[in-house]
């Protein structure tokens, strides 16, 4: 992939809608969307040609708890190197911000698991309690 039309910024809104479109997520309204982009820790956009073609988000509260939200690539920029970039943005903000102990979590899609090791992150062991829940309305 050619770096040279490759930026980073912040997430908008715009932003983020376009590339959740690109999967199988819910949908969400853009005040809700707005809302949550408000409270981030930090997010990226990476753009090619001024087009967003990959995202990734960091949010909790800044000190103990860090959860990797949203990383997604285009489906037409898979395989590029835009994941990896994202994630070298990720954990370069995690290891400035982190000053002593901290819990960074994430949730992988299925079959992904590999991607997220070499940056060092682990399944959960299956004796931990791995619980969530989705509230709808």
């Amino acid at each position: 992939m050619d770096n040279s039309r490759l930026h980073f910024r912040p997430l908008t809104l715009e932003d983020y809608q376009h590339l959740r479109a690109t999967t199988e997520w819910e949908k969400l309204e853009d005040a809700q969307v707005e809302r949550a982009l408000q409270n981030d820790l930090f997010s990226v956009c990476v753009c090619y040609n001024d087009q967003p073609v990959g995202m990734g988000r960091v949010v909790g509260d800044g000190a103990i708890y860090f959860y990797v939200q949203d990383v997604i690539v285009h489906p037409k920029f898979k395989g590029k190197g835009i994941g990896r970039m994202i994630m070298q943005e990720i954990e370069k903000y995690l290891n400035q911000t982190i000053s002593q102990y901290a819990f960074v979590g994430l949730m992988a899609a299925q079959g992904v698991a590999a991607f997220y090791h070499q940056f060092g992150y682990s399944k959960r062991p299956m004796k931990g309690p791995g619980m969530f829940k989705i509230v709808q309305k």
